[in-house]
């Protein structure tokens, strides 16, 4: 049963490496958490281990497991994020962005699978080792037609004739997974550190974005879009502490995430700053719980996610509130097309004009009796996108804030090493909307984009 059990886990990350989720995450790119319990409780994990998946949250986590036991969890999610944008050539600021067909145009591929695995092993009485492949991404699908009613086809692929540039479809697709190698050490009885490496995969492919004006803007404009799906590879690690205290009642716990860097994306070196460079952003955590019964848990996460510091995530891209450079805020106009540094692909090349975000978990466990665990939860973050930013957030739409979720476990009596978990996640609609104006001398005109998700999820568990 170990032997298969092992075999299991191997073949589950396998999986993950070679499957990422071409999904469209909640807290900007990443998941609000990993596996039924964390992401029925709003996330929360830093300070709560409960699965073979701990070491996603915090390293130092894994150590909770008891001596001489291996657990390992396997986790599918069934993500439905609807996201529609609208660009308007002319100020429509009068209008509701829920009425009047403001958001009039609809991304397609709205139905996800989201896979995440993990395992780890008591080695002996101080060391515990184990694994955790989790996923993230963004994605958007519009169909391109060529009249008023197509504002991203007008706007980004502006080849509405029967120019061999244009594409039926305009959109992107990131997926990443990471796979996290992790141990843990129990430096004294109630305090223990733990530490991952971070090796990452991604890929990324654009679509009927490359025709028209805006290959003026790039510095590669054969490496803009249309070029397929393109490969990075790189590596982080992360750091964590865990510690107890209150005759066990209170846990504490840390995790920071380095950045994550990442091989060019030379297929798109005209797209993205840099030269197609598209590293994992630096994010760290405090997490505590509470048991303030033997069957009640409450915990409560607090992340800060560093996504302006990744250029081609947080350059601005055009802003139509400079008047001085709104072609590219971090360049005069006059160098945007004599200046490759102030193109796209460029070190100051336009970008999504991300901020920096602090997510906020609350999470709820009850333990019913030894078969049924219920939990609830809340997540909140601001969402990263600024309103001056919104014609290229079309493409990225990260707008919700507000997430609700539920779910329970069941451990049958027939076999009480087997745990079936199940979640629901619902993030409400989040409508945000600006000023946009591309290409040179467009009238600045009014700009939306809105998502809202819904999410169930099931892990399977198992104790040897």
């Amino acid at each position: 049963m170990k032997l298969f059990c092992k075999r299991t886990l191997a073949v589950a990350l396998a999986a993950g490496i070679v499957a990422p989720p071409a999904a469209f995450a909640t807290n900007g790119m990443f998941l609000i958490g990993y596996g039924s319990k964390s992401r029925a409780m709003g996330g929360v994990g830093v300070a709560l281990p409960q699965d073979g998946l701990a070491a996603a949250s915090n390293p130092a986590a894994m150590a909770e497991i008891p001596m001489n036991v291996m657990r390992v969890d396997a986790a599918g999610e069934f993500f439905n994020p609807p996201r529609a944008v609208r660009v308007e050539a002319t100020p429509i600021s009068t209008r509701d962005p829920d009425t009047n067909n403001f958001e009039s145009l609809k991304s397609g591929a709205n139905l996800y699978l989201i896979p995440a695995m993990g395992g780890a092993f008591k080695f002996n009485r101080d060391i515990t080792v184990g694994m955790a492949a989790v996923g993230a991404g963004l994605g958007t699908r519009y169909d391109q037609s060529c009249n008023a009613a197509s504002p991203v086809g007008n706007y980004f692929n502006i080849a509405c004739d029967a120019s061999p540039d244009r594409f039926s479809t305009v959109g992107v697709s990131l997926m990443q997974m990471q796979m996290l190698p992790s141990v843990a050490y129990k430096v004294s009885r109630n305090h223990y550190l733990g530490a991952s490496v971070a090796l990452a995969v991604q890929t990324f492919r654009a679509y009927g974005i490359g025709a028209g004006a805006l290959r003026n803007f790039s510095s590669e404009p054969d490496k803009l879009s249309n070029n397929g799906n393109d490969w990075s590879y790189g590596a982080g690690f992360r750091l964590g502490w865990l510690g107890k205290f209150f005759d066990e009642r209170v846990n504490v716990g840390l995790n920071y995430s380095s950045r994550v860097y990442m091989t060019k994306f030379k297929d798109y070196e005209g797209l993205f700053a840099e030269g197609g460079d598209f590293d994992i952003p630096e994010n760290y955590a405090l997490g505590i719980a509470v048991m303030p019964t033997d069957k009640l848990t409450v915990a409560f996460d607090v992340q800060r996610i560093e996504w302006n510091s990744i250029r081609s995530i947080g350059n601005p891209g055009p802003n139509v509130n400079d008047t001085v450079n709104s072609f590219n805020p971090l360049c005069p106009n006059t160098q945007i097309n004599t200046a490759p540094e102030c193109q796209l692909g460029g070190k100051y090349g336009w970008g999504f004009g991300w901020e920096n975000q602090t997510v906020y978990k609350l999470g709820i466990s009850y333990d019913y009796n030894s078969q049924w665990t219920f939990r609830v939860g809340y997540n909140y973050a601001e969402s990263p996108i600024q309103e001056n930013e919104i014609l290229f957030n079309t493409l990225a739409p990260a707008t919700v804030e507000h997430h609700v979720t539920f779910g329970l476990s069941y451990r049958p009596v027939s076999n009480p090493n087997l745990e079936i978990s199940a979640n629901y996640m619902h993030a409400y609609k989040n409508t945000i909307k600006g000023k946009a104006a591309f290409p040179a001398g467009a009238v600045a005109g009014d700009a939306a984009a809105s998502m809202y998700q819904n999410s169930l999820g099931v892990t399977i568990g198992y104790k040897l």
